[in-house]
């Protein structure tokens, strides 16, 4: 591992040398334990910044590293407690760093005569300056391109999710709650290496397919229902983000196929255009003109399938961005901060730049009838022209469907890090 981290630290001691003064200095802070409300001396459970584990792989809290243009990098750790020792087994002698480590009491008087930039706990002055978010987004170029050892927990997570998946397929019926089906999940996930889940196992049946993150409720899945599920695994902080449909019945009603069908093909073809150079707005066009244009065959949607896009027609029925990026954490540094995001095709889209090889991309186009979505923009009247209300009508019953994968983009083509995980 230290080879990976010592690559990931050359490469951004450059970026930083093309921004930083002599006299400067950024500083990581892999942060404290976040004590509960009214928990006395219960803590929630650590995460350490995201920055802070890319460039150490340590999941240690109370540490530090820090780079300047003339010291190079340099590392601070806090030093295990005897009360650690003592509830918690901590082994003192156990090394706290891969690297060379001062005790994080000695970091002030190392930046004593410093101009110091704070990633991970930036006062909201430095937050709002220019010269930080060039410094911030200067690690985050870096943090976009993932290596090999980041790729391999990548790949790892998605063999957990594929067993979650498999039991899913086996138990999926009428009679059957959303909750049920998020616990037979976590367990076969867990079993299968998982450490733990990225985000919320979302279990949506029937009309709650409509909701975008839809928490698991006792409702039981009835006949006829299609059910979406959108569900993880997390190794070290690495994850994947999966979304796959089910049918209480086995299979789709011709109703279910056709709109399933026509989001299947919007990710096809949304797959094949996230190659290195695309604009990702691009791609959120790409998957958007494919499902403007079968809702206009379903005669939902009326009208010229460009105006539908400009005027964010489409967007009552696909109100999100076709992905964001995904690695470390579910969202990863996936927003270029020096600059606010663009919309596109009605929706605001998380990545606004071109793709680069070694991103890792969710690809995760929808449509949903969504009934507070609808209401709001039939009132609005704005898109009276372009859409049939009356035809939207037949479908509030519906609920909705999401195709989600994760994409690892190549030079030639994307390779789908989720395919073991039938569609």
């Amino acid at each position: 591992m230290k080879k990976y981290l010592e690559a990931r630290r050359q490469r951004t001691a450059k970026s930083f040398d093309s921004i930083l003064k002599s006299n400067e200095a950024v500083v990581i802070h892999s942060g404290f334990p976040t004590t509960k409300p009214g928990g006395l001396d219960q803590t929630y459970d650590f995460l350490p910044h995201p920055d802070y584990f890319w460039l150490t792989d340590s999941r240690r809290f109370g540490g530090a590293v820090v780079y300047s243009p003339t010291e190079g990098w340099t590392d601070f750790i806090t030093p295990v407690s005897e009360a650690e020792q003592l509830w918690e087994g901590a082994d003192p002698q156990q090394p706290l760093s891969l690297f060379p480590a001062r005790a994080l009491k000695e970091l002030p008087e190392f930046l004593a005569k410093k101009q110091v930039w704070p990633l991970g706990q930036a006062p909201e002055e430095a937050v709002r300056s220019t010269e930080f978010l060039e410094i911030q987004e200067a690690l985050n170029r870096e943090r976009r391109k993932k290596d090999a050892a980041e790729i391999e927990l990548i790949r790892r997570a998605a063999a957990c999710a594929a067993r979650g998946y498999q039991v899913l397929s086996e138990i999926v019926r009428p009679g059957i709650s959303e909750r049920r089906l998020q616990l037979e999940y976590e367990f076969e996930v867990l079993k299968a290496g998982a450490e733990k889940f990225p985000y919320g196992t979302l279990v949506g049946s029937g009309i709650n397919a409509s909701i975008l993150h839809a928490v698991p409720s006792e409702k039981l899945l009835e006949k006829g229902d299609l059910i979406l599920i959108d569900a993880g695994a997390d190794l070290r902080d690495y994850c994947v983000d999966i979304t796959r449909m089910f049918y209480a019945d086995g299979k789709p009603s011709s109703r279910q196929k056709s709109i399933y069908d026509l989001v299947l093909e919007a990710q096809r073809q949304a797959i094949a255009a996230a190659t290195p150079g695309k604009e990702w707005h691009d791609v959120h066009r790409r998957a958007a003109r494919v499902m403007a244009e079968g809702l206009k065959d379903l005669k939902i949607l009326k009208g010229e399938t460009d105006a539908l896009l400009e005027t964010g027609a489409i967007g009552v029925f696909f109100p999100h961005g076709v992905g964001h990026m995904v690695g470390q954490r579910v969202r990863d540094v996936g927003g270029d901060v020096t600059k606010p995001l663009r919309s596109t095709c009605g929706v605001t889209v998380r990545v606004d730049f071109p793709l680069e090889e070694n991103f890792i991309m969710t690809v995760e186009p929808g449509i949903y009838f969504s009934a507070g979505l609808i209401d709001r923009s039939r009132r609005s009247q704005k898109f009276n022209d372009q859409i049939d209300w009356s035809e939207v009508e037949k479908w509030m019953d519906f609920g909705g469907v999401r195709i989600e994968d994760d994409i690892l983009i190549r030079a030639q083509e994307p390779e789908v890090l989720t395919s073991l995980i039938p569609k």
